[in-house]
């Protein structure tokens, strides 16, 4: 994972979606529709896509992949990793 999701996830966590996160989340939607940054676990050519697609979609794949790791996260801090 990179720094920038880190920190927007690390925001997340600590202040819930404040302004200052969607401004985490907003700067980093820029700088992927600019080529500045890549999001994680996209092909060069599904990156390409993704940018396409416009803000709204890549904002939501940004919580969405929050929510993700949370899950993930709570479910192997319970114990319970493996007993899917």
């Amino acid at each position: 994972m990179n720094n920038a999701i880190q920190n927007i996830y690390d925001s997340i966590a600590l202040c819930g979606f404040s302004v200052n996160t969607l401004k985490l989340i907003d700067n980093y939607i820029t700088d992927i529709q600019n080529g500045t940054e890549n999001f994680p676990r996209f092909t060069l050519a599904e990156h390409a896509g993704f940018c396409t697609a416009g803000t709204p979609l890549i904002g939501a794949s940004i919580v969405a992949g929050y929510a993700r790791a949370s899950v993930e996260a709570s479910f192997n801090a319970s114990g319970r990793e493996g007993n899917v």
